[in-house]
């Protein structure tokens, strides 16, 4: 049993159809890459209480279990992907946590944006905010429906977004989809009542947050010459912008802008919400 995958594509798998559809969205990334796609099923049979001779007795059928699980998943991708390498592992642990270290030396991974446990009505599980959180790699997380849109869109800050804009550029490049970067802010009136004098104010504030757009996306756009790459600014909140502008993407990517410490998740406003309420799968790239 080795829990550190090979480089490539590792994706989180535990029998539902949330996982299914995450480790099928995988493969097909994988194939893209020309990389190995790694399945990571994990099982916590530190939960079992009982006497030493049950709690053994359980814990096998448990991990018999997993493994029949972890060999259905295998048998349908690697039918539906023959040329591609696949590879996969049980492992007795917390679910994030084996997910994370498969991932230590991975391109990206990919989980479901819920798996069996916890509670029906959670848009999304606290798996897959840990492993979004915590990851040295990129991670994808992807919904059981069918990505709405034929885009990549790409949230743009500030000058600190290149990972990710040269990630969603990276994306559109593998798939041929055209890649928009959308940079959202709130213009600075402290007073509603008087709006009408700011006009002008107003005015230049969005000509200083086109240039400097285009001072983040101008550089990286000549590295992919053959990519459809388009860049604009929308005046409101980030979040709001970014899950409206989901509805017509194929993938919304999005930066973690600092590393999260062990406990908490810090993810951060805007990228907490579109995780819940993104109409597509979500890349978060950390800086």
């Amino acid at each position: 049993m080795n829990s550190r995958s090979p480089a490539g594509v590792v994706a989180g798998v535990d029998g539902s159809e949330r996982a299914a559809a995450a480790a099928e969205w995988a493969a097909e990334e994988a194939v893209r890459r020309e990389c190995p796609l790694h399945l990571v099923h994990a099982v916590n049979t530190g939960t079992v209480t009982l006497s030493p001779r049950t709690s053994t007795a359980v814990t096998d059928l448990i991990l018999r279990d997993a493994e029949g699980t972890l060999d259905e998943a295998l048998g349908k991708l690697r039918a539906a992907h023959p040329a591609l390498r696949i590879t996969g592992d049980v492992v007795p642990r917390d679910a994030a946590e084996a997910v994370l270290t498969a991932a230590e030396h991975a391109e990206l991974a990919v989980v479901g944006t819920r798996g069996h446990g916890g509670f029906a009505s959670l848009l999304l599980g606290s798996v897959s905010l840990r492993v979004a959180a915590h990851s040295v790699c990129p991670v994808v997380v992807v919904r059981d429906a069918e990505p709405p849109g034929g885009r990549v869109l790409v949230a743009v800050r500030d000058e600190r977004d290149g990972p990710a804009l040269r990630f969603a550029l990276r994306a559109g490049e593998r798939t041929g989809l055209p890649v928009r970067a959308l940079h959202s802010w709130s213009p600075a009136v402290a007073d509603v009542g008087h709006m009408a004098p700011m006009v002008d104010e107003i005015g230049e504030e969005a000509r200083l947050h086109e240039q400097l757009l285009a001072r983040i996306c101008d550089p990286v756009r000549e590295e992919y010459p053959d990519v459809d790459f388009r860049a604009g600014q929308v005046s409101g909140g980030t979040a709001a912008a970014l899950v409206e502008a989901s509805r017509q993407a194929a993938l919304l990517v999005v930066s973690r802008r600092q590393p999260a410490p062990h406990f908490g998740l810090r993810l951060g406003t805007a990228v907490h919400a579109v995780l819940h309420h993104a109409a597509c799968p979500v890349a978060v790239v950390p800086l």
